[in-house]
């Protein structure tokens, strides 16, 4: 269980770095030919990367029973992929996925920007405790604990990036708009 935290722990470090401005401006001056593949090639990486470590948690027995935790887990995880889907109706998804060059970008204030600067990070939240739920065990409390830290890691690394990047309209924005849950947080 240590070794899968371990990889966990890598696997948020990897995806931070390859979204930092630093990498990306590297991998423009050193590799420009690649630059322009940069966007695919890191969504693939999250995605091959996400993938073997959640069938690895996923696939240990379960370990204690929650009271209702079926029914209550199923909910929170449909409602993280509803938000999720949500919060992606916001950008051009060919764009984003870096299947067609990105346009400028803009900062996004409607749909669930609306209500949460970092609907993707809220959305993974409800997932993660959903599946937590449904797949009751020491392993994916691990997980629920390794990525709960990471997604408050990421959004002060995010916000960062993002007051970088549109400066007082970003300012103002994060003064009215509460960071990872709706309302609260």
């Amino acid at each position: 269980m240590l070794l899968l935290g371990l990889f966990w722990l890598i696997y948020f470090f990897i995806h931070s770095a390859l979204a930092s401005i630093w990498v990306k401006e590297k991998v423009g001056i050193h590799l420009p030919g690649l630059f322009q593949h940069y966007r695919i090639i890191y969504n693939l990486i999250a995605i091959l990367g996400v993938i073997p470590l959640l069938y690895l948690s996923l696939s240990q027995t379960i370990e204690f029973e929650i009271p209702f935790h079926q029914p209550v887990g199923l909910l929170l995880t449909f409602a993280g992929l509803f938000f999720m889907w949500k919060a992606f109706r916001a950008f051009d998804m060919p764009a984003f996925l870096g299947l067609k060059p990105e346009e400028s970008s803009v900062l996004v204030k409607t749909g669930m920007y609306a209500y949460v600067r970092h609907p993707l990070y809220f959305a993974t939240i409800l997932l993660i405790a959903g599946l937590c739920l449904m797949f009751p065990s020491k392993g994916m409390l691990m997980v629920l604990g390794i990525s709960y830290s990471y997604l408050l890691i990421g959004s002060k690394l995010e916000e960062v990036k993002l007051k970088k990047q549109f400066g007082k309209a970003y300012e103002d924005y994060a003064k009215e708009v509460k960071a990872l849950i709706p309302y609260v947080y």
